[in-house]
């Protein structure tokens, strides 16, 4: 049985609003068979769902692919419904029955469609304080016989939606995170069944969000601008064939209402004795309401939504708790990002104060103290709730998300009970593809921990912590992104967040530290302003003139998040199209990282490589020792308060670090353009990757193995970004070896080269240390976060340090990028670059430490790949599931002996560097090997 399921367009399901001009097409095949191909596929599209007016036949196309199909029919016209489906043969079922057909819907293609205009709701406002959220109406007319309706919706600010007193908006903090000069996201919503015919009414509530509110750890305030703005169009489709358009004009009237306070990071002040009830349905009485004003603003910018939408997800009831300092708190028991829905009944004006944070303190209280470490806004995640004394009342927040395990509440009246409040996750919603799990919980406890931070900071943009900062940081998500994809298909997230990095990227090449950036001001006006009242000069340097890099911008291994996303983005979905995009914002940076190389140093000028010349070019033209860098950040013995003063103590120069980035990124760029078929290129940047390593071997590794001296990290991250002369890497793994059995098999590496670090120990003969570390439960490590009650990654090694002290966030990916290692090494699940998005893959596993048992799933583009090991009285089963459509190579320790054993079932097995090699077809299989083989691993 052969079935064709999970097509998908632009990799969503059903999408609305796309505005490319040739959508990607895929889907993934079933079948219980073994080694099944497709060898042919046929994709018909109609303008109807009954598929009786096709508007293109791709007719029978010879080929295995099945993901990446470019649709070829008639041009797209706006807001074009187009219907889907896929026939498929293959090379054991023949023909295949037709898919149930999909459908994906334009948005508006051309800035010149757009009729309406750009309103603001606020005559004038104080840039100082926190500001109402303006609340917009306008009363329309139906006709009859209406058949489609759309609504393309955006915002300066954030916006929610209703139409006849129903809530129309399906996607939270709408209309999204992106560099809004220069790409403004709108969305598309099917309201058909929302409108009735003759009167009808729109509501509009607007949010300060990202573009006015609290941004970035410096709470960067009006970083877009001082006033929001609405932007809708409506357009209704009739039976008899007319079209009618509704647009945003000077007819919309506008007002303030019970929502007083709406920041992101502050919170909510919302008084429901404030009463307009009715304002979003028809006949509503308005005359009170002020006309909005009319902007000359454009359209050019504007962009159909390019990810998966922002929603709810998991619910957690609490348990109501009293500290020692007599406060009540609700522990969720999960810290997550989101908000809390309260039910409450009291009298008219009782102020019910919520205030979210992620820890207790060592005595048992509640605490914002590790958010706290770099200031923070007033009124931090606090909602304040006035009753209206009507009974039983409802409240969650619109337009602010906070970070959170425990609440705070304060003033409630009557008894606190945990029905009454129901914390909410709220994050991007993707496709969650990968699990781990193992017969050591504390491991498969740290997965869940991973996962859960991820999507804690995947909201919008990869955020580094869901609290204080709330912050694109480009390095935590280049570090992570590997794993983010085998948890998640984040294809589509990565690639609209990475078309900002490249819309923000400097005219000098040099990329952000945080994409959108909220270390500076997008607002010229702010800017100024801010110019002229500030009177620090150093804070005067770390927020430039907008369009203009600080000094905290162009650090190694965040800027190269511009080569190693869309790198990685190819690896694991074999989707060209994101190196295509992105490529020139890749080849900028590694200029950029190149022409900086170049300028000397002034405190390295009587070095050895400033003295030498190789072909007539001087050796520290190779060595990247200029610039403010980052460094490993966070290394196991810095603790965050630390962390500025080493930053002084070294000037934020590590040409350890900086160099070795530059040399991986070339090479990286280097392969891009191989896959783009820009040969010159490759060769220009493959020949410059040559001089960068050569040069790092000669000055930058010892030739003990040593790089710095007592230092995990340049070892770790010289072997994983190959940068080692062959006659040096085994030099450089025995002594990362020796460094972490010097601190008692303890890591002391920071974000960059711990996602490395056991990958690299079994790869060069350390497997035995690998597993150690994996599986060390003290501080540091990553079972220790785990043994004292983590639900998240910390963002420091010592977030909660043995004496109950805190520190820095809770909930912060990046040191859970090491559950790559338990996909990849010990489940041994791998993409192939040549082969890349999993159609042909490894099986590898790795056996080893405490552990008797390993299972890992992944949902690839072309379906379910399953490896799972267990040791038996037998030996080792290994049993693995392989997708239709794909091939794997299953590579096994094992003897000549084994290889015996397997030859009986699989006659092309092989023997290579001690591992049982088979390359197989879709389907399932199971070996079993004999334990003494697996011991020599």
């Amino acid at each position: 049985m052969l079935e064709v399921i999970a097509l998908r367009t632009e990799y969503l399901e059903n999408p609305l609003g796309l505005d490319v001009a040739r959508p990607r097409l895929g889907w993934k095949l079933r079948s219980d068979g073994r080694n099944v191909l497709q060898i042919a596929y046929q994709v018909q599209a109609s303008a109807t769902e009954g598929f009786t007016n096709t508007v293109w036949d791709s007719g029978k196309v010879e080929t295995s692919q099945s993901q990446g199909i470019v649709y070829e029919g008639p041009e797209l016209r706006s807001l074009e419904r187009i219907y889907w489906r896929v026939q498929v043969w293959s090379n054991q079922e023949g023909e295949c029955t037709l898919s149930d057909p999909v459908f994906f819907e334009t948005g508006m293609l051309h800035a010149s469609e757009w009729v309406a205009h750009w309103i603001e709701p606020e005559a004038e406002v104080d840039i100082a304080v926190y500001k109402p959220a303006p609340y917009i109406r306008k009363e329309f007319t139906v006709k009859k016989g209406l058949v489609s309706a759309r609504a393309c919706l955006t915002a300066k600010g954030l916006y929610r939606f209703y139409l006849n007193g129903i809530e129309g908006t399906d996607h939270l903090f709408t209309p999204g995170f992106t560099s809004y000069h220069k790409r403004l996201q709108y969305q598309v919503y099917d309201i058909t069944s929302l409108l009735q015919e003759g009167s009808n009414a729109l509501g509009v509530i607007l949010g300060d969000g990202w573009w006015r509110g609290a941004t970035g750890g410096a709470n960067l305030k009006n970083n877009f601008g001082y006033k929001l703005a609405f932007l809708g169009q409506f357009v209704l489709d009739y039976e008899d064939g007319s079209r009618e358009i509704i647009g945003s004009d000077d007819s919309f009237r506008t007002s303030r209402g019970p929502l007083l306070k709406s920041d992101m990071k502050a919170g909510d002040v919302y008084d429901a004795r404030i009463n307009i009830d009715g304002w979003n349905q028809p006949s509503y009485d308005d005359s009170a309401w002020a006309p909005v004003q009319l902007t000359t603003d454009g359209f050019d910018h504007l962009i159909g939504t390019r990810s998966v939408p922002v929603r709810e997800k998991e619910r957690f009831t609490p348990q109501v708790m009293r500290t020692p300092n007599g406060e009540t708190i609700l522990d969720f028991g999960q810290n997550i990002a989101g908000w809390v829905e309260m039910k409450v009944q009291g009298d008219a004006g009782t102020e019910i104060v919520l205030i979210h944070g992620e820890a207790l303190d060592q005595h048992g209280n509640f605490t914002l103290q590790n958010l706290a470490e770099h200031g923070t806004v007033e009124d931090f995640q606090e909602v304040h709730y006035i009753t209206a004394g009507n009974g039983v009342e409802s409240y969650c927040p619109r337009f602010s998300i906070f970070g959170f395990r425990y609440v705070r509440v304060k003033n409630y009246p009557g008894e606190i009970t945990p029905e009454n409040f129901t914390a909410v996750a709220v994050y991007s919603d993707l496709d969650e593809t990968g699990d781990f799990t193992c017969s050591n919980p504390l491991i498969t406890k740290l997965v869940s921990n991973a996962k859960w931070s991820q999507k804690g900071n995947f909201m919008e943009v990869p955020t580094d912590c869901p609290t204080r900062e709330r912050a694109g940081w480009t390095g935590d998500a280049q570090v992570f992104c590997r794993t983010a994809s085998d948890f998640m298909n984040v294809y589509p997230f990565f690639e609209k967040w990475m078309a900002d990095v490249a819309a923000e990227q400097f005219a000098d090449g040099s990329v952000g530290s945080t994409v959108p950036t909220v270390i500076g001001h997008h607002s010229m006006e702010e800017w100024e302003r801010f110019m002229a009242e500030n009177k620090n000069p150093m804070a005067a340097m770390r927020r430039p003139k907008p369009g203009t890099a600080s000094i905290l911008d162009g650090s190694a291994g965040w800027g190269d998040a511009a080569v190693i996303i869309p790198w990685t983005m190819y690896l694991c979905y074999g989707d060209k199209a994101i190196l295509d995009k992105q490529f020139d914002s890749a080849k900028a940076w590694v200029d950029y990282m190149a022409a900086s190389a170049k300028n000397a140093n002034e405190l390295f000028q009587d070095s050895p490589a400033y003295q030498h010349f190789t072909d007539g070019e001087r050796d520290a033209d190779y060595i990247w020792d200029t610039r403010f860098h980052w460094g490993e950040w966070l290394e196991t013995d810095t603790e965050m308060k630390d962390l500025m003063a080493v930053l002084t103590k070294t000037k934020g120069n590590h040409p350890d670090v900086s160099t070795a980035y530059f040399a991986y990124s070339t090479r990286l760029l280097a392969e891009m353009a191989a896959v783009l078929g820009k040969t010159e290129e490759a060769d220009n940047y493959q020949a410059l990757y040559e001089k960068i390593k050569r040069v790092y071997n000669q000055y930058l590794i010892k030739d003990d193995g040593y790089i710095l001296e007592g230092r995990q990290a340049p070892n770790v991250r010289t072997l994983a970004f190959d940068l080692a002369s062959e006659d040096k890497k085994q030099a450089v793994a025995d002594k990362l070896a020796q460094l972490v059995v010097d601190q008692g098999y303890h890591l002391n590496t920071g974000f960059l080269s711990t996602p490395f670090v056991l990958q690299v120990l079994a790869d060069y003969g350390y497997a035995d240390i690998a597993f150690r570390l994996l599986e060390q439960d003290t501080c540091p490590s990553w079972l220790y976060a785990v043994s004292n009650g983590a639900t998240t990654i910390w963002e420091s090694w010592k977030g909660i340090k043995p004496d109950g002290e805190l520190s820095g966030s809770l909930n912060h990916y990046s040191y859970g990028a090491v559950c790559n290692f338990l996909f990849a090494g010990i489940a041994g699940i791998r993409p192939v670059w040549e082969t890349p998005g999993y159609k042909h893959f490894m099986l590898k596993p790795l056996v080893g430490g405490s552990l008797t048992e390993a299972s890992a799933t992944y949902e690839s583009l072309y379906g379910t790949i399953k490896s799972n090991w267990e040791i038996t009285d037998q030996g080792v089963t290994y049993q693995f599931e392989v997708p239709a459509n794909t091939t794997a190579t299953i590579m096994l320790p094992g003897t000549q002996d084994d290889l015996k054993v397997v030859l009986g079932d699989y006659p092309d097995t092989r023997y290579e560097d001690g591992r049982i090699v088979v390359t197989v077809g879709s389907g399932e299989y199971q070996f079993t090997i004999q334990v003494g083989s697996v011991a020599a691993q």
